[in-house]
């Protein structure tokens, strides 16, 4: 029987998609901390925190696939609609503004449009050679996210509008351009999501990929979402070459 575990955080994601999971005949663990205590049984499906769920599957050997950082540098320029880099940390003052600046690891420092560097630039405990993802801002009219499994959209849920939360129906456009920029783009993972706006000057762009296992679903389909969360997750032993690229390495205590 499969297994949904969760994290010890509680939401209104992680509930929809326990109900829809225990509809499948599936069990539900949720947590009560990040350290595994008792045995859980594979096949093993996660959703939580990113984090919570890398050290949870080292824990019980298994591992999480997930898009690489630097995955947007792959997406074809005509579904980017934006010119995006990566630069060193401390090249940022010299860059031309407003930028909007995404680190590796989101708990550096927030990603966000910065009219000019002077504060973050002054950051003495980021490495001068650490490098950050840098691109023209582009102004969205809305967002969708959409959960892709194998190249194809399962699931498509509007999540912004004008850069505020605001869940509604999703656009079959949106889907359809997800899908099809994860067929073209070098590194994407057989299960990932990604983020599509339309643009204010008109079109559509790719916003960015993340990792299915933490993503808000914002009221989407939960059982097509489960499909997405059971291929991302995999027994250390069932990792191919292919897939290797899309692990991240965690350092257990």
């Amino acid at each position: 029987m499969t297994t949904l575990v969760l994290s010890p955080r509680g939401t209104d994601d992680a509930n929809r998609l326990a109900v829809a999971a225990e509809a499948r005949g599936w069990s539900v663990a949720k947590l009560p901390r990040w350290r595994v205590e008792a045995p859980l049984a594979p096949p093993l499906v996660l959703y939580g925190e990113p984090l919570f769920c890398r050290v949870v599957a080292a824990q019980v050997d298994h591992v999480m696939i997930e898009p690489p950082h630097d995955w947007l540098l792959g997406v074809p320029a005509a579904f980017a609609g934006r010119r995006i880099r990566y630069e060193r940390f401390d090249a940022l003052p010299n860059l031309e503004y407003p930028a909007f600046i995404k680190p590796p690891d989101d708990k550096i420092f927030p990603a966000q449009v910065y009219a000019e560097a002077t504060a973050l630039a002054a950051r003495d405990d980021i490495a001068p050679d650490q490098r950050v993802l840098v691109s023209e801002p582009v102004r969205f009219t809305e967002e969708h996210r959409v959960h892709v499994l194998d190249g194809a959209a399962v699931s498509v849920r509007r999540y912004a509008v004008d850069g505020d939360i605001a869940e509604g129906v999703g656009d079959d456009e949106a889907a359809a351009l997800a899908a099809e920029v994860a067929r073209v783009t070098p590194d994407t993972p057989p299960a990932v999501v990604i983020d599509v706006g339309r643009v204010a000057e008109g079109g559509w762009a790719v916003v960015e990929a993340n990792p299915a296992f933490g993503a808000g679903t914002y009221g989407a389909d939960a059982s097509a979402i489960l499909d997405v969360l059971a291929a991302a997750c995999l027994p250390r032993a069932a990792v191919t070459p292919d897939l290797e690229r899309f692990t991240a390495a965690v350092e257990l205590e």
